[in-house]
């Protein structure tokens, strides 16, 4: 079984605690879950806390997870919701300065909605429309987009080419399962370490200025990159795992994935205009910035992951996914 005996200083010491064994059903003898952070840093000890008490209660774990998201959708600055079904949504996020994050998330069993021609033939705006048979997008989400448009200073618009382009990863292990007292492995939630075939065939990114695929893996990992655009899949089958997204080294947003669950993500830079300054155009293009992916919290628990980062591509070309 997997060892989560390390507690961080300061756990005992939030603020607006959520007893754990007074009868809100998040179980019994668990140290109190803060349901509602002030900050993303706040969040990551309540991330910390839902995953030791999957441990005893998987259930309480994932109600404590559900519980924990309205607060997180305050945190991450969520911009608008579209409900495919039950416990299915796409989600749209502000990075500001710049860019916006498409989220969809909802159990494995219903497979994914957004494909890329949907993500990159339509604005977040075309988008929430498309998804909503017609409805007004929230003001929120259009004063967002329209922001993206907002030209730069001509002299920071992209990187320079002479800096060094660094991009990385690491932490990812295999994943052999919790080690029950015979000595065999088990796993016990869909995706299960039976789907790797499956992860890696039909889900992985194929291409990429900088990608990878990790199925059956444990344990903490990151990836990051100067680009332009990102995209990831994090599907977790044992455990509640991290997923933290950062742009230009700020960390804007956070989610706690339960077992059994399955988010994608689109992560778009600014954009800026094409043409001198001064100068009427119709043509965008994406800044190129830093993006960062951690999984969190995640030691020796098992999950799927998968991410790719686009650089030299531009206007539309950088929204679909390798």
């Amino acid at each position: 079984m997997k060892s989560k005996c390390t507690i961080r200083l300061g756990i005992l010491l939030m603020a607006g605690l959520v007893s754990a064994g007074c009868g809100d059903g998040l179980g019994e003898a668990q140290a109190p879950i803060d349901l509602s952070p002030s900050s993303l840093n706040a969040a990551r000890l309540s991330f910390q806390h839902i995953d030791r008490l999957y441990e005893s209660d998987p259930a309480a774990a994932m109600e404590a997870s559900r519980r924990l998201r309205p607060k997180l959708d305050e945190l991450n600055q969520l911009l608008a919701r579209v409900e495919v079904s039950r416990e299915h949504f796409i989600e749209f996020y502000d990075l500001q300065p710049g860019g916006i994050l498409v989220v969809e998330r909802g159990p494995v069993a219903d497979g994914r909605v957004l494909r890329d021609g949907d993500v990159a033939r339509h604005s977040a705006v075309e988008l929430y429309r498309q998804l909503t048979q017609g409805a007004t997008p929230p003001t929120a989400l259009v004063s967002a987009e329209s922001r993206r448009a907002v030209p730069d200073d001509a002299q920071v618009i992209v990187r320079d080419e002479a800096a060094p382009h660094l991009e990385s990863s690491g932490g990812f292990a295999p994943d052999l399962g919790e080690q029950g007292r015979d000595g065999f492995s088990s796993v016990t939630q869909p995706l299960t370490s039976a789907d790797g075939p499956f992860w890696r065939d039909s889900v992985c990114y194929k291409g990429g200025d900088f990608f990878d695929c990790w199925s059956n893996v444990t344990g903490n990992g990151w990836a990051a990159a100067d680009a332009k655009t990102s995209f990831t899949q994090l599907a977790p089958y044992r455990g509640t795992v991290g997923l933290w997204v950062s742009y230009e080294s700020s960390v804007k947003a956070a989610w706690n994935v339960a077992a059994g669950e399955w988010f994608s993500f689109h992560q778009y830079s600014g954009t800026y205009w094409t043409c001198p300054p001064l100068v009427a155009c119709g043509s965008t293009d994406y800044y190129i910035r830093n993006h960062r992916w951690d999984v969190t919290d995640a030691v020796g628990d098992g999950y799927h992951f998968t991410y790719a980062f686009r650089r030299n591509c531009s206007g539309g070309l950088c929204t679909y996914s390798p």
